[in-house]
């Protein structure tokens, strides 16, 4: 915290340490991986304007909540109040389990006060975060697991028991009619009809029924877990269309996946050549969590990353440092955010920046071995 000196001043260091805490992640009682997703979630929510959504009650889930209409202004107020505070706690590490309950809570309750809110994006958001503030740092984030098996497992029921999705007449609605996609009725107009249409439906729904089913099991969650990012991505390249902040929403809940070592991480490299990659991560690395040192020149690695339970070289590494730094991803949505500002009046050039930039990061991160090891 800030603390006065005697002549009633500040002292600076505690004002820097301060400002900087939206990027640190360490030393809560929320894992990193967990808090990133929280802080990432609320950000993203605030830059669709969840603030301003917050209102009086309008067409309830609960008739009851009309109660508040008798008092203008005091529900919508008093969530506007409690939700930017819970939000500054969360980004500020204040008691951000208590603060990602508050938030998550908020969320639900104006959704369920006023159904014109209801998305399944936002929805979905406010439940990640409740959840998270239920969790701890000490066990797996289970409660987010059953989440994310919970939304495919009623996303696949939910087109089971929809006769138009087994006929093929709603892909063919929607992307034929609605959204006149190019490339699905290019494809269609070569195949008998409906035929597209019915296996484009039917892959949709084994797809997520297998991923409800599949993220439930340790040994084949990380598979489950690229299978989701490539499945969506996929499907915006076939429709241009994020469904709201589906997507954004989705790619944020996964990462309280990842598993960020406790420990320091002890990275060697080559000096002479890497000094801007040295530079570029200490940067971003505000919870001080790595520690460089310099390669021998002989070595025939450039980079080399050793924790508790590894030790990578060259790509493998870094790709390792990138995912261990919770800055990159922050990064990374600034990015996606500028790149939506700076080109929203050009949507096929921004869908086309969409497409590269997300497509490179995924191949880059697959963990494939693209080259082949020669023969000794």
């Amino acid at each position: 915290m800030v603390t006065k000196k005697k002549n009633g001043g500040f002292h600076m260091n505690n004002v820097s340490t301060f400002i900087t805490r939206p990027f640190q992640f360490e030393g809560t009682k929320l894992h990193p991986n967990v808090l990133l997703m929280c802080k990432l979630l609320v950000i993203l929510m605030t830059a669709h304007h969840m603030f301003f959504k917050i209102a009086d009650p309008f067409i309830p889930f609960i008739p009851a909540l009309d109660w508040f209409n008798e008092y203008p202004n005091v529900f919508k107020y008093s969530l506007r109040a409690i939700y930017a505070s819970s939000v500054f706690a969360l980004l500020f590490n204040i008691k951000v389990r208590t603060a990602a309950l508050v938030t998550g809570s908020v969320v639900i309750l104006s959704i369920i006060a006023s159904k014109p809110l209801f998305f399944n994006h936002t929805f979905i958001c406010g439940c990640a975060l409740f959840l998270a503030g239920l969790t701890n740092d000490k066990e797996p984030p289970y409660l987010l697991i059953f989440q994310l098996s919970l939304v495919y497992f009623g996303a696949s029921i939910n087109k089971f028991l929809e006769p138009d999705w087994w006929s093929g007449a709603f892909m063919d609605t929607w992307l034929g009619t609605a959204r006149e996609n190019p490339v699905y009725l290019y494809v269609s107009e070569l195949l008998p009809e409906l035929v597209f249409a019915k296996l484009l439906s039917y892959i949709a729904m084994i797809t997520e029924f297998a991923i409800a089913v599949l993220i439930l099991f340790k040994k084949t969650r990380n598979l489950t877990l690229w299978f989701i990012i490539i499945f969506h991505t996929t499907l915006f390249t076939l429709t241009s269309f994020r469904f709201g902040h589906f997507i954004e929403s989705l790619a944020i809940v996964l990462l309280a996946f990842l598993n960020i070592p406790k420990e320091q991480l002890r990275i060697s490299y080559k000096q002479q050549s890497l000094h801007p990659l040295k530079q570029f991560f200490t940067f971003l690395d505000r919870d001080k969590k790595q520690t460089w040192s310099d390669l021998p020149s002989e070595n025939s690695h450039w980079l080399r990353l050793e924790t508790k339970d590894k030790t990578l070289y060259n790509h493998e590494a870094l790709k390792d440092i990138f995912l261990y730094t919770p800055n990159f991803f922050m990064l990374l949505i600034a990015i996606d955010m500028a790149m939506y500002i700076v080109l929203y009046n050009h949507r096929t050039t921004l869908f086309v920046f969409n497409m590269i930039f997300i497509w490179s990061v995924i191949f880059y991160f697959l963990p494939i071995h693209w080259k082949k090891k020669k023969k000794s």
